[in-house]
């Protein structure tokens, strides 16, 4: 089950809307412990994902790959993923697109 709102939170640091013509975008998001972000994916962009804290499973199209702080993935455009928090606490992440305004299509 996806996780309601205020289980899954993003801070939008930087993006079209924030400064014109970034062309990028960089988000902070938290994960409460045990939630499911939703499934999606970007046609627009790639998505790099890094890990600051906590214990987290990553879906990257079919596969999914277990992530602690300091680690770092791509989410290729077009890839269905999701991030599920498998760790004893808040899970927070800093998210980059590789442009200023990303699509998001739910799943």
């Amino acid at each position: 089950m996806n996780a309601p709102d205020d289980d899954v939170s993003m801070d939008w640091l930087m993006d079209d809307s924030v400064q014109s013509g970034a062309g990028q975008s960089l988000a902070r998001m938290t994960i409460k412990t045990g939630c499911l972000s939703e499934l999606h994916h970007h046609t627009n962009c790639t998505e790099i994902i890094h890990v600051l804290s906590g214990h987290i499973s990553q879906r990257i199209g079919g596969k999914w790959v277990e992530m602690r702080a300091g680690q770092t993935c791509l989410i290729p455009t077009g890839a269905a993923h999701q991030t599920r928090n498998i760790g004893d606490g808040p899970a927070v992440m800093m998210l980059a697109y590789s442009a200023g305004m990303r699509d998001y299509t739910p799943l």
